[in-house]
Formats: C-alpha cells, structure tokens, sequence
C-alpha cells in the first residue's frame, strides 16, 4: 500500500497544531519568475538563491521514489509584544525558533505515519532546502499568493509559517486553485516605506526592511526608513485586510516574548548588553544576526 488518505493528515497536522494542511502530486515547474527576479539583481546579497535550480524546479530529487509534497501551514498570529515599544521586532520571531519546532512537528508526523507504513519514506523541510515553499502551498489548495508576494490564507491571513513533506506515498491531491481575492487592493505596496514591493508579486531585496535588518550584514544605508524595526518587518502584513479579519491563535511562548519585551526595553534605555542578546537569540529566529549587527540596526533609528 502506498496511499495515505486525507483525514489521516489532517488528523495528526492538527495534533501537531498546524492550522492547514494539503497535498499535489510532484512535477516538475517553469521556475521563470525566480530566473527573471534574479536576473533584476533583486536578491542582493543573497547568493545562495542562485544555487541548487534544479531541486526548485524538481523537488522529486530530494528523496527517492518521490510523489507527493503534503504542504502545512501554521499560524502565529497571536498578541504581539512590541505594540508600545519604540524599537520593534518583526512579530514572527517574537517566538521560539520555527525552523526547529515546526520542523520537529513534522518528523513527529512522519514517525507516527512510519509506525503504521513500515515503507513509508519522507523527509520535512521548514525553509532548509531550495523549496518553492510558497508555490507548493498554493498548489495545495492553502491560500494564493498575494502582491505582497506572500501566501495569504482566507482565514488566517499571511501571518503563518509553512513546512513541507516530501514523501513516497500518494494521497488525496488538491484539484483546484483558490481564488486570488486581493482584488484591487495595493495597501502592501503603499505601506512600503522603501518601496520594495514591486507591482509584479515580487520585491527588491535591498529596499526591504526585512533585508537590510537580517540578510545584510553590513550596516544598513543612512537615510533607509526601517519605522522602528531593528529585526524583520511587518509592515505590508499589518496593512492587509485579510490579517485584519484572520483569525487569532493563543498566545504562545510567553518565555520568548518576555525575553524580546526585556530586549526592547534594555535597547531603547540603551542598556542591552551582549549577555541579553544572547539570552534571547539561543530561543528565537534572532540568532540569525550577530549582536554587532543587531546593535548597528539600534543604531539606525537614531
């Protein structure tokens, strides 16, 4: 047997706390609008979006025997800590490190399936490979891909993490794209303080100040608007009318908020030291910046 039926993902996705899940059958995709964002020099420093083309255009290298990508999303649209701070933190990491929680919910997903199919062969991804996470989630049936260029879900908007399994089992397939219902709205492209957000679904890097906050590792340009981030943004999140009316999880991982409120507070009374970075930075997607960076984007505001 090589099948796996609809409910039992749905069933062990929700166990795990991931809000949607769906699945496609592998084939290969025209990756033209990435070839075409790279041409524009749109990637900036980010080299590595260069690499590894054809497992982006052919996923079913990444394991043998490959069928089906089952695509999860989940939610952290919950209470944010930095509404009354001077300094903010894009709402995303004010939380444990996604890349590891979501990605140890889907090997738990993976073992149970293991127990019941002694062949069952899959590995989970959470942005660790050249996967074109938000076109599969699409292709699933989880939302469509607004002009923000992010996945928008119609009942919980953008503010969710997506993850992916790739495995040798066929399942019940989405049959059926949702509709794109951004409409004539262009709130993301406005709030853009730098204009990064391009008319074609696709952004300029180094206009952006999720960028110039994470993956530059230089300072950021004297005269760049950051409005107050000093890691990521929100900004064309907040905007969106569809996060407006989403739907709210639980607050979660009190211990990572307090720790990113206490990081806020010690920045803006320009008391952080390295030992409070640090603190926050070995629980939360920060760990992506050094301290010197971290400190430099501060620096920024002023």
């Amino acid at each position: 047997m090589t099948y796996l039926s609809r409910e039992e993902i749905k069933e062990l996705a929700l166990q795990e706390g991931f809000c949607e899940s769906g699945a496609v059958q592998i084939k290969e995709v025209e990756n033209d609008f990435l070839r075409q964002w790279l041409e524009k020099q749109f990637h900036a420093s980010m080299s590595y979006m260069e690499n590894y083309q054809e497992i982006r255009q052919n996923p079913a290298l990444l394991i043998e025997n490959a069928k089906t990508i089952i695509s999860f999303l989940y939610s952290y649209n919950d209470e944010r800590v930095d509404k009354d701070t001077m300094f903010k933190i894009a709402h995303y990491a004010q939380r444990k490190d996604y890349h590891y929680v979501l990605k140890q919910k889907l090997n738990n997903i993976i073992a149970e399936l293991q127990k019941k199919y002694s062949d069952f062969s899959a590995r989970a991804f959470v942005d660790s490979a050249p996967i074109l996470e938000r076109y599969w989630a699409e292709q699933c049936g989880l939302g469509w891909i607004g002009k923000s260029s992010l996945l928008i879900n119609k009942d919980y908007g953008s503010k969710v993490f997506i993850g992916e399994i790739v495995c040798n089992y066929e399942t019940d397939y989405n049959k059926e794209k949702v509709e794109n219902l951004c409409g004539q709205c262009t709130l993301c492209l406005k709030s853009c303080p730098n204009n990064a957000i391009t008319q074609d679904k696709g952004f300029d890097s180094k206009r952006c100040i999720s960028y110039q906050t994470i993956e530059n590792k230089e300072n950021i340009s004297e005269g760049f608007e950051t409005k107050g981030y000093i890691y990521g943004c929100d900004i064309c999140l907040e905007v969106c009318p569809w996060n407006k009316k989403a739907k709210k999880v639980e607050q979660q991982d009190m211990e990572t908020k307090l720790l990113v409120q206490e990081v806020l507070k010690k920045a803006e009374q320009k008391t952080l030291e390295k030992k409070d970075f640090k603190r926050l930075a070995k629980l939360s997607p920060i760990n992506r910046v050094k301290y010197e960076k971290f400190l430099s984007n501060i620096a920024a505001q002023s």
